[in-house]
C-alpha cells in the first residue's frame, strides 16, 4: 500500500479511480467485448479488496474518451473500501469498485479498465473504458461512483481488468434500491463528537 508515492489516484467520470504513477496513461485499442463475467482473478494479477466506498472530492481531471463522460478525475490519497460487500445501495456520492496490483516481480504492464452496467446516459452506454498502468509495488483502485441520478441502475455491473487482450480480474457487483440495504453515506460520517 502507497501514499506518499502516489499522491493522486484516477477516478474516471468523477466514479473510477486508479492510481496516477508519473503521467503514463497511454491510449490502447479497444478490446472485444467482455467474453467472460462474474467473479475470478488470474495471474499476475491480486485482487487485494472490493466493496463499498464513501464519498470523496476529486482534485483535477484528464480525457478518457471511452467513458460516458468523456473524462477521468483525480482524486487524492489511497482510501481504503469502507464497506467489504458486493451488494451496493443506489445513493448519491456512494462508489463501488476494487482494489488491485500485480504479483511481486512482474514488470509494469499497460492494462484497461472495462466496466459493463445496466444502459444510461444520452445516447444509452452500458460499457466504458479507459487505460491504466498496473504495477507489483502499488496497489491500483477502479471506483465507480453515483454522481447523478441517472447512472442509479439496479442490476449487475462489472468491474474488470484487460492485461493484452484477455480479461485477468473480474468482479460482478450488484445494485440495489437504497432502501434494501443498510449501507449509506450516513455511515460515513461517523459519529458526532462529544463535547
Amino acid at each position: 500500500m502507497f501514499v506518499q508515492e502516489n499522491p493522486l489516484n484516477f477516478r474516471t467520470n468523477r466514479r473510477l479511480r486508479l492510481p496516477l504513477h508519473g503521467l503514463l496513461v497511454l491510449a490502447m485499442r479497444a478490446s472485444p467485448a467482455l467474453a467472460q463475467s462474474g467473479n475470478y482473478v488470474l495471474p499476475p494479477v491480486i485482487l487485494e479488496d472490493f466493496g463499498v466506498f464513501c464519498p470523496d472530492e476529486p482534485v483535477g481531471r484528464i480525457e478518457a474518451p471511452d467513458t460516458e463522460r468523456g473524462f477521468i478525475d483525480l482524486v487524492s490519497g489511497n482510501p481504503p473500501v469502507d464497506f467489504h460487500t458486493d451488494v451496493v445501495p443506489a445513493e448519491l456520492g456512494l462508489g463501488f469498485g476494487m482494489r488491485f496490483r500485480l504479483a511481486p516481480g512482474e514488470a509494469t504492464r499497460m492494462a484497461r479498465v472495462v466496466i459493463t452496467h445496466p444502459p444510461f446516459g444520452t445516447p444509452p452506454v452500458s460499457r466504458e473504458t479507459y487505460a491504466i498502468t498496473l504495477e507489483s509495488d502499488f496497489t491500483s483502485m477502479t471506483q465507480f461512483d453515483f454522481d447523478e441520478t441517472y447512472e442509479m441502475q439496479p442490476g449487475r455491473w462489472n468491474l474488470a481488468i484487460e492485461v493484452e487482450g484477455g480479461i485477468l480480474l473480474s468482479h460482478d457487483f450488484t445494485v440495489v434500491p437504497a432502501d434494501q440495504s443498510l449501507i449509506s453515506t450516513k455511515m460515513c460520517k461517523g459519529p458526532a463528537l462529544l463535547s
